[in-house]
């Protein structure tokens, strides 16, 4: 059972392009916002966008399932609870070694919690992630 429910309506997409938090890496980027929702969850919420740049359809898909395989892994960790999140696959996705997707996405998940929490933590010190 998944630790998150996942994103589909395009004004969630436009709200956290708009007005997120934004961290970039090598494979992708994290985009995260505070959940508008009236009704707490307690659950993160996650999109993912793969634009054409990156390639054709079947790359497209490879990189969907690469980051939704890392979020697996992370979010249960690392997510914070009532939060939008949407995963930016990158040029370098599809190629890239998936441990490097991990710490990248391990990495974006610490600064964005560091951002919102207020918290100096230096996030690419503190990365424990091993697959």
């Amino acid at each position: 059972m998944p630790v998150f429910s996942v994103l589909k309506k395009r004004s969630d997409f436009v709200r956290l392009t708009k007005s997120g938090f934004s961290v970039a890496t090598k494979t992708l980027v994290l985009q995260a916002i505070e959940s508008g929702l009236d009704v707490l969850t307690g659950k993160p919420r996650v999109g993912y966008t793969t634009t054409k740049k990156i390639g054709k359809a079947h790359v497209r898909n490879r990189c969907r399932r690469r980051l939704r395989a890392a979020t697996a892994l992370l979010f249960d960790k690392y997510a914070m609870p009532d939060f939008d999140y949407v995963l930016i696959a990158r040029y370098r996705t599809e190629n890239a070694d998936f441990r490097q997707i991990c710490a990248d996405l391990q990495y974006a998940l610490k600064k964005v919690k560091a951002n919102f929490s207020g918290a100096e933590e230096d996030a690419k010190e503190n990365s424990d992630f091993s697959c």
